[in-house]
């Protein structure tokens, strides 16, 4: 039963789904993005999901089929390397299709955020397992953060969430083996930091 959640969990907050969630977040959370128009806000998000999760996504049965991968989990770091490497070339072109269209300059921090988070990912799986749950959720964290001290908006609601949900991812990743506490620990602060220093200081 646990690891029937911990699967769940793990789904639900997978770490192709972060970037279009914080997305929406931004769209919502009081700042000068509020004055855009629907349809803005509309063809905004479908390129950023476009680009940050369906693309990603779609390659995996082709990476499965070729044995680049043994299976969606990619259990082994060193299959990682390849899957996040093509993830951080589509988060490139999705921050350039955006900036070909003038995008808000902190939408585009938010992308490039997101791209320099699958870097550090990238480049820690050289050499260790870290947990991409918990970077993503903590670059979500700290982009929330950086966000209510830059502008003064109180995001307490959209905060509080973001730590349950990643209190109960960690657990997930914990209860299903896929990573130590101490893998845990660091993906969530590294992507927290790396968020908050790029969002805070565009």
């Amino acid at each position: 039963m646990q690891n029937s959640l911990a699967r769940i969990v793990s789904i639900v907050f997978h770490p192709l789904i972060m970037p279009p969630l914080g997305m929406l977040l931004l769209f919502n959370s009081g700042t000068y993005l509020d004055f855009l128009t629907y349809a803005q806000k509309r063809a905004i998000f479908l390129i950023l999901l476009t680009g940050t999760t369906i693309l990603p996504l779609s390659l995996a049965p082709f990476m499965l089929f070729h044995k680049m991968i043994s299976n969606l989990r990619m259990d082994d770091r060193r299959e990682r390397i390849l899957p996040l490497l093509i993830a951080v070339v589509f988060y490139v072109f999705t921050w350039y299709m955006l900036a070909r269209i003038n995008v808000p300059g902190l939408i585009n921090i938010y992308v490039i955020t997101a791209s320099l988070t699958v870097l550090f990912c990238t480049v820690i799986s050289l050499i260790w397992k870290i947990s991409l749950h918990m970077t993503a959720l903590g670059a979500l964290a700290g982009m929330l953060l950086a966000i209510s001290f830059r502008f003064g908006i109180n995001l307490q609601l959209y905060l509080v969430l973001v730590f349950l949900a990643a209190g109960i991812t960690g657990w997930a990743r914990l209860t299903l083996k896929a990573h130590n506490p101490a893998q845990i620990y660091v993906g969530y602060l590294g992507g927290a930091a790396i968020a908050f220093f790029l969002m805070f200081s565009f």
